[in-house]
């Protein structure tokens, strides 16, 4: 029986919506992997809630991408962001599930590094045991 494919949730500031089509189009041949895809106002927005109730869906990980600190157009998204980012990790480590499961990447590195960066944490999900099959 054929495995099914595996669910990442990738929330993104939607001031970097087509850097990130182009990002994902150029890894986006993985195969075993569905990438879906969330636009938030700003990544400031993605509340923990987001997080957690992606992965209790079935996902097996979930990215953000945002700007820098300091560089965000609405002043504090990315320090909130980070915040609600290390509040997720806390909730995951305190039931036992693994914190790399939830990620946020910076945007203000060179492409590579961060395509790098990205799919590096691809295949750390990929290898991971499912958290759950959906419908199960």
């Amino acid at each position: 029986m054929k495995e099914a494919k595996k669910e990442l949730v990738i929330f993104y500031c939607h001031h970097q919506a087509e850097k990130i089509d182009q990002f994902l189009k150029q890894g986006n041949g993985s195969g075993d992997m569905d990438l879906k895809r969330i636009a938030l106002p700003c990544s400031g927005k993605m509340e923990v809630f987001h997080l957690t109730k992606a992965l209790e869906s079935g996902a097996q990980g979930v990215a953000l991408f945002g700007c820098p600190e300091g560089e965000c157009r609405y002043v504090v998204g990315g320090q909130r962001a980070k915040g609600r980012m290390r509040y997720a990790e806390k909730i995951l480590r305190e039931i036992d599930l693994e914190e790399v499961r939830v990620r946020r990447f910076i945007d203000g590195r060179p492409a590579s590094a961060y395509m790098e960066d990205f799919f590096g944490w691809v295949e750390k999900i990929r290898s991971m045991a499912s958290l759950c099959k959906k419908g199960a």
